[in-house]
């Protein structure tokens, strides 16, 4: 099938960027049905320069991003990153508070150089089109200093809805916010959220330091039960599909995951404008393991969940990253958390392991994805389970992202963010089978600095044209799909058709890198 031409966004900064009140009309988008299986090529070109605005010094003072927490794609294919350049902390008596890592430092910038707006959109073609967002943070001598003063702490993960609202989580704070980005975009530091699910800077769980709201936060304190509350919670879905339990659309899946151990619904009445909490599931197994009980996450280290994904089949998907797993649920499940079942449990449709560790045991009846490399030569495969595997971040291809349920695409492969190994897995879901790598090195460890490798590699997302974005260490980066290649049987040089422009997959590592798939 030939890829279709898309119209996007006028290329400039100040764009105003139109927000959609309801599900557009679709277009089939290119390879939507595509039973092939993807190849890529790296583009190096994209994104473009970012913006080098002069100052009232005469200096141009160019934005860096810092970590790229996350990225989402709006149903023009523009891509948004949420980055942590901003968050660098405040120093007070000599004591540096709020640093996030992944704020802007020597390493990644110049001495001219400024942190980028929190939130920076690109077009397809990587020119920058817009950046917003409330930098400030908070200053002594309150006992919090150095934290996010309006946006969300620890700035994590992003996800654009049906409406074409944008959300953003942080993994250090008690709340997930959405914006227009229409109205953000012209309010730029000033920008103000429409809604907001928790209480900024208070989390669901015991307050350590009475001087600092936001020592409720973490797994350490965690509670797991509360209706208003959150524990620094890294991803968010919206489902325009009428909730299971109130017939309502626009239910918010939340990954409750870095202090909590849960999935938790927000359901809606009057077309997004407030939220009411619903229900939840999920709690903490006893330890990090692939043999922990369906429905638990792992116990320490954040990301438990760490991704909410919704899938055309009527399923959530969500990455229990400490157990190296995606545990797959009915959008019904969970039920309203209460004194006699304060943490309720669900128990998934599937579990698909990412590889299983030696000597561990799958709960029986959950053992889809054991062998997940057996296409991989059996010492790269040895390599992959010594390096231990992560389900970070997933999102399927080919797919609709802000239509979650509702995409029209076969959603036939999982692309699953491994930050274990530094390299990101293409999984047949029908058989939990590793097909291929995104990069150069195939279905091995991949770390590496260069174009095609990947560090710490962290959240993805695919656009209408089969091109996902997603976050590593400090750049960006294109690939761009070779459709006539298979690349476990090919490892020479890609070059997409003559004349022709692939659709491509994004990726972000505080380098954001985009590559395609076909």
């Amino acid at each position: 099938m030939r890829a279709r031409r898309f119209a996007y966004f006028v290329r400039t900064v100040l764009a105003a960027m139109a927000l959609a009140v309801a599900v557009v009309a679709y277009h089939s988008p290119a390879n939507a049905q595509n039973t092939a299986q993807p190849a890529f090529v790296v583009d190096p070109f994209w994104p473009k320069p970012l913006p080098a605005p002069i100052g009232s010094d005469g200096v141009a003072h160019t934005w860096v991003q810092g970590e790229v927490a996350g990225s989402c794609t709006d149903m023009h294919d523009n891509v948004y990153t949420f980055n942590r350049g901003w968050e660098v902390g405040v120093t007070f008596n000599g004591v540096l508070q709020g640093n996030q890592s992944g704020a802007i430092n020597g390493q990644d910038a110049n001495a001219s150089a400024i942190p980028s707006p929190p939130v920076v959109a690109f077009d397809s073609d990587g020119n920058t089109i817009a950046g917003w967002g409330n930098p400030s943070l908070i200053q002594p001598p309150a006992g919090d200093y150095g934290y996010a003063a309006y946006m969300p702490h620890g700035a994590h993960g992003c996800y654009i809805d049906y409406q074409g609202y944008i959300w953003v989580g942080g993994n250090g704070d008690g709340i997930v916010q959405k914006y227009n980005p229409a109205i953000a975009n012209a309010e730029g530091v000033n920008a103000t959220f429409v809604a907001q699910i928790g209480t900024k800077g208070m989390c669901d769980g015991n307050q350590t330091d009475p001087n600092n709201p936001f020592s409720s936060c973490g797994e350490t304190n965690s509670l797991n039960s509360s209706h208003t509350l959150l524990n620094e919670p890294p991803d968010i879905a919206v489902d325009p599909l009428p909730d299971p339990v109130t017939g309502t659309p626009g239910s918010v899946y939340i990954a409750d995951g870095y202090g909590n151990h849960r999935v938790v619904v927000y359901t809606t009445s009057d077309r997004g404008k407030t939220y009411t909490y619903n229900r939840q599931w999920g709690q903490a197994c006893a330890t990090d393991s692939e043999s922990c009980p369906p429905g638990t996450f792992g116990a320490t280290g954040g990301g438990h969940p760490h991704c909410v994904v919704l899938g055309n089949d009527g399923n959530v998907y969500v990455c229990d990253r400490p157990n190296n797993r995606i545990q797959v649920f009915a959008r019904s499940c969970g039920a309203p958390s209460t004194n006699a079942v304060p943490q309720p449990l669900c128990t998934p449709i599937r579990i698909i392991n990412i590889g299983v560790t030696a000597g561990v045991t799958p709960p029986s009846g959950f053992t889809d994805g054991s062998n997940a490399f057996q296409n991989a030569a059996p010492a790269d495969a040895a390599a992959i389970l010594l390096a231990g595997t992560r389900a970070c971040d997933i999102d399927f291809w080919p797919n609709i992202d802000y239509l979650a349920t509702r995409s029209p695409t076969s959603q036939r492969i999982i692309i699953d963010v491994d930050l274990g190994n530094d390299n990101t897995w293409l999984i047949d879901k029908a058989t939990a089978t590793v097909l291929d790598a995104l990069g150069i090195c195939g279905i091995v460890p991949c770390p590496g600095h260069n174009a095609a490798h990947f560090a710490f590699g962290h959240m993805t997302n695919v656009d209408s044209k089969a091109t996902s974005t997603f976050r590593k260490q400090s750049r960006v980066a294109v690939y761009r799909s070779s459709c006539a290649l298979n690349r476990l049987q090919s490892r020479g040089a890609r070059k997409p058709p003559s004349g022709q422009r692939k659709p491509a997959f994004l990726a972000a590592d505080t380098r954001l890198e985009r590559g395609s798939l076909c």
